[in-house]
């Protein structure tokens, strides 16, 4: 996924309504990202199967790792912006359902299968597992429940222990080695950031400073406001690999106390907001991986720039996302993405619940 951007940089002002609007907006995200999880429940989930639907109505196969992830993360979203008891049971008991992706026959130790409850998948993708532990960093956030840790963790080892590259540095896309890619890459390197902050392990801190160091030393893109490339060798700049990465600079800046880390993040994200449109045109699974990013930047400076950046996304899937039904099917500037996949509308819904979550600026 992705595309190529080399454009000018420049400074983007984007306003803000009153305060009072925001707030009023904030409780309407919530609305939106609580009843949407209900109709999701009741559309998508299979009892049959212990896991979601790929597609409304059912198409008999079982869903990606890719197509569960947003919908994943719109449990735990909802319960961190709202943690009732019941919704952190929903998260705690997809989460365990979740544990199906777990494959025992991959390689020696066991990895992330791409399809939920798939044995002796074979090939296998490090993509896959990096979005499986990123949703359990969240589970985490959502429950408390240490559990979610230790399967961020033990993801985590999989993907150093056979997705690095230990000659030449770099993440394999697959268990193949076909060739390496920036998404898995960035994906550890969260984990292992966050996984430092809350558990204070030297062992994270060395896996996510190694990884920044061959990404900053190999995909850097003078060309695209010097943001992190597909690759090596691929200069391409996709929204949603500079989002984890905004992320796991300020894991490590709040685990490390070094400023030079949210100094870092502060520049990818004014660097995304030049190169990438506020308002994209992609797909909102991608769209929400990056703006989850910058909100978490957002939460430590207060700048409310990357607030607005989020808001702007946001009000756009609210005005055109819905289809006749009332599902949220369609992407964020009111077209058909694909009707009645899974993807889609979870992952429209999370944003709605990062939202809810994340309190607006003070004026």
């Amino acid at each position: 996924m992705g595309r190529f951007l080399a454009l000018a940089l420049t400074t983007i002002v984007l306003p803000l309504p009153s305060h009072d609007t925001l707030v009023a907006n904030q409780a309407q995200y919530q609305q939106f990202a609580e009843q949407g999880l209900a109709e999701m429940q009741q559309g998508w989930w299979n009892a049959r199967r212990g896991w979601y639907d790929n597609r409304s109505p059912d198409d008999g196969q079982s869903p990606s790792m890719w197509s569960s992830y947003p919908m994943m993360e719109l449990v735990a979203a909802v319960a961190i912006a709202d943690p009732t008891p019941a919704n952190k049971a929903l998260a705690n008991s997809t989460f365990k359902a979740g544990e199906n992706f777990w494959d025992p026959t991959i390689n020696a130790t066991g990895g992330i299968s791409w399809q939920w409850g798939l044995k002796y998948s074979g090939n296998a993708y490090f993509d896959d597992a990096g979005w499986w532990g990123v949703a359990y960093l969240d589970a985490y956030r959502a429950t408390g429940k240490v559990r979610w840790l230790w399967d961020a963790g033990r993801v985590l080892a999989y993907m150093d222990r056979y997705g690095w590259d230990t000659k030449n540095g770099g993440m394999w896309w697959d268990t193949g080695a076909n060739y390496k890619t920036s998404e898995p890459l960035a994906a550890a390197t969260l984990i292992a950031a966050t996984l430092y902050r809350v558990q204070h392990k030297a062992y994270y801190l060395k896996l996510a400073t190694k990884y920044l160091a061959w990404a900053d030393a190999k995909t850097r893109n003078p060309q695209a406001g010097n943001l992190y490339g597909r690759s090596a060798t691929d200069g391409t700049v996709m929204d949603y690999v500079e989002g984890m990465m905004i992320a796991a600079h300020v894991q490590l800046c709040l685990a490390t106390k070094q400023q030079s880390y949210c100094d870092a993040a502060e520049s990818l994200a004014q660097a995304s907001l030049d190169v990438f449109p506020v308002l994209h045109p992609w797909v909102p699974e991608a769209d929400t991986i990056y703006l989850q990013g910058i909100l978490q930047l957002y939460a430590y400076d207060g700048n409310p720039t990357w607030y607005a950046l989020a808001y702007k996304n946001a009000e756009e899937a609210k005005a055109n996302s819905r289809d006749d039904q009332g599902w949220w099917s369609k992407d964020w500037w009111g077209d058909w993405a694909d009707p009645g996949v899974l993807f889609t509308p979870a992952a429209t819904l999370e944003l709605f619940a990062w939202m809810a979550a994340t309190p607006p600026p003070a004026s």
